[in-house]
């Protein structure tokens, strides 16, 4: 039964070829009945002849061109005047990128057969592949008079006259389509450009509003007279289209936008303010096109510093419109985090997150503004997420490093670092960063040569890394190691970043380690003057430096005020027998 079905299908398609075969060979028959010949055949080649054409219009019909090419050529050895076989034999040439050739054979047919408007549009298209403009024009002029009611060839034409530069023979042309069949957007918006390209805006706009009273509740032509309008200078014109426009469809989702811009051109801010506030509550208008509008119409400046506010009201409003678009929302918790407002934007970012976990930069804004306002618990539980969801970004391991780290969970924070820093790839800061941390957790741990090879590694990523700096020379001046290295660190720091009490602190103990108390005592005042949080290790460091000179009584006072700063229960033994004793143990 299977069997027999694709029989059935198979002399069916067989069918289909022949016939198709057929009815070609009728229409070009007819056409070579109508042509000029010049050729006697005897019957009998006569016959032969449609036999091997019909056989050549199956072969093409089948996919064969070659064995197609060949049978069509017999036909014309054996009547060198046969146009069909020409015209097939030029469409086969043109597969094969043979153009030149096709040309002689379509302008032969062309002569022979000069009623065949399917001979002539072939030949046309040809002429404008090879860009034979010349010809090309005289063609398409051939074919709009033999069928002057086929719009397409004359709209061809005046794209053709626009190509040779006869912009005036363009018109003429379209003037001629728009008599034939009345205004239509097509004609009167392709008049209006040729009307502006030869710098004749008054016809521009004149062609546009023939076509409005044509259409006079047509929204979309009085935008486009509105921006012609605008295009030639005439504001005032253009800003009554756009009255009209809000009167006739007051919902119109661009409108608004568009006298915004051209309020914003007349140098009347608050009305172009207003018109944008109107449309970004158009919930017709879509998110992206009112971010677009929102980038375009603000300079880098006025977006981020002197317009900020606005700016910020336009988002606001954009978040409001759309509360469950998480590009929406993104920019405006963005323009939060801009505007100081970290406690919002985090809000809004959680909202984000809560609707879509799969944005890498949206978990990233998150966690960047919960390390800002010193969430530590926050961050270590985002960047734990982040680490489960995006396993090969690197920065989500750095910020774990720094949440265990100050959770005093060192094996964990090494782990965590030691494993972020394999994914950085062409990123200097970043791996220095991981490198930072890495000593600092490393010397926690102890694990002093590690400590300063990661130290060393970072400084050489970014070699003015002033906290770097730092915190390598602290921690090589409580080892009593390399005490000049860690001289010129810190002094190295305090030049990048001069009146900061804790480097100031670190240079000043430095001295102290070294035996230079005078200095020292210069230094570490420095840092107890610019120290606003009374920090326990600088007060205790100037009570020793001042015990060192012999003023044993204002030692004790501010060995005395550390303790005070200092956490219940986090006192040293060290500074609590300093206290008792009144002495500085070496």
């Amino acid at each position: 039964m299977i069997k027999q079905q694709k029989t059935i299908k198979s002399k069916t398609l067989v069918f289909s070829v022949f016939l198709l075969s057929f009815l070609v060979s009728c229409n070009f028959c007819i056409a070579q009945s109508k042509s000029k010949k010049s050729t006697k055949l005897s019957e009998f080649q006569i016959n032969q002849r449609k036999e091997i054409f019909l056989n050549a219009v199956k072969e093409r019909t089948l996919g064969n061109y070659n064995e197609a090419e060949k049978l069509y050529k017999d036909v014309l050895a054996i009547d060198p005047e046969h146009d069909a076989s020409m015209y097939e034999l030029a469409r086969i040439y043109l597969t094969k990128n043979r153009s030149e050739d096709a040309v002689k054979l379509l302008e032969k047919a062309c002569e022979l057969s000069p009623d065949n408007e399917w001979y002539l549009e072939l030949l046309a298209g040809v002429y404008k592949e090879t860009y034979q403009i010349d010809k090309l024009i005289i063609a398409q002029e051939q074919l709009v008079k033999r069928n002057p009611g086929k719009i397409d060839y004359k709209l061809n034409l005046s794209l053709i006259y626009v190509i040779n530069g006869d912009i005036k023979k363009a018109i003429a042309v379209l003037d001629e389509i728009e008599e034939q069949i009345g205004k239509t957007e097509e004609v009167s918006i392709q008049k209006k450009q040729l009307y502006l390209i030869s710098k004749k805006p008054k016809q521009a706009t004149d062609e546009l509003e023939s076509l409005v009273n044509a259409y006079p509740d047509n929204t979309r032509y009085l935008q486009i007279l509105a921006e012609t309008y605008l295009d030639t200078d005439q504001e005032d014109k253009a800003l009554t289209i756009y009255k009209r426009i809000k009167e006739i469809d007051p919902d119109n989702p661009y409108i608004h936008i568009s006298m915004a811009d051209l309020y914003k051109k007349q140098g009347n801010d608050n009305l172009a303010i207003e018109e944008l506030k109107a449309g970004f509550a158009n919930t017709a208008l879509d998110v992206d096109t009112k971010i677009h509008v929102l980038l375009s119409f603000f300079s880098f400046d006025e977006y981020y510093n002197t317009k900020k506010s606005v700016v910020l009201e336009l988002v606001t409003i954009l978040a409001e419109t759309h509360p469950d678009n998480n590009t929406a929302l993104a920019v405006y918790g963005e323009m939060l985090n801009h505007n100081q407002e970290h406690e919002k934007a985090l809000e809004v970012f959680d909202r984000i997150i809560a609707n879509d976990e799969s944005n890498y930069s949206w978990w990233e804004q998150k966690l960047f503004l919960e390390n800002q306002l010193q969430k530590s618990d926050n961050v270590y539980n985002t960047s734990q997420r982040m680490i489960e969801l995006f396993p090969m970004q690197p920065l989500p391991y750095l910020f774990n490093g720094f949440a265990l780290l100050e959770k005093k969970n060192y094996e964990a924070a090494r782990h965590s670092l030691e494993n972020g820093v394999m994914l950085v790839i062409d990123n200097d800061l970043l791996e220095g960063q991981f490198y930072s941390t890495l000593g600092d957790v490393y010397n926690k741990l102890k694990e002093h040569e590690k400590s300063d090879r990661s130290y060393d590694k970072a400084l050489k990523l970014k070699p003015d890394d002033a906290y770097v700096l730092n915190n390598y020379s602290y921690h090589l001046t409580l080892r009593m190691e390399n005490l000049p290295k860690a001289k010129e660190m810190a002094a190295k720091a305090n030049e990048l970043m001069p009146d900061k009490a804790s480097f100031q602190d670190t240079y000043g103990w430095v001295l102290f380690k070294m035996g230079d108390y005078e200095n020292a005592e210069k230094w570490l005042k420095k840092a107890i003057d610019n120290d606003n949080k009374n920090s326990p290790v600088l007060l205790e460091h100037y009570g020793d430096v001042l015990f060192k000179l012999g003023r044993k009584t204002d030692a004790m006072k501010y060995w005395i005020k550390a303790k005070e700063n200092t956490k219940e229960g986090e006192t040293t033994e060290s500074l609590q027998e300093k206290i008792r004793t009144g002495i500085l143990h070496e």
